[in-house]
């Protein structure tokens, strides 16, 4: 399900397609409200995430919380 979601902000436009990072494509998500993002032990609050891996993107519709975790 996560999959059709991920295509849904494609689609829509919440997600999109940034670059080509090592092999892996990187996308840029707007969030609709304030969202906290976590960077290793850092947290931040915005509406944007840059170079988003498509690994990170499904974990966050699965669990509403955004980490960069590169190793996903």
């Amino acid at each position: 399900m996560n999959e059709v979601i991920f295509l849904w902000y494609l689609i829509t436009g919440t997600i999109v397609f940034q670059k080509d990072v090592d092999g892996r494509d990187t996308y840029r998500i707007n969030f609709d409200e304030l969202t906290i993002i976590t960077e290793g032990d850092k947290k931040f609050i915005g509406y944007t995430v840059d170079y988003a891996y498509k690994e990170e993107i499904l974990e966050y519709i699965d669990s509403g919380d955004f980490e960069y975790n590169e190793d996903l």
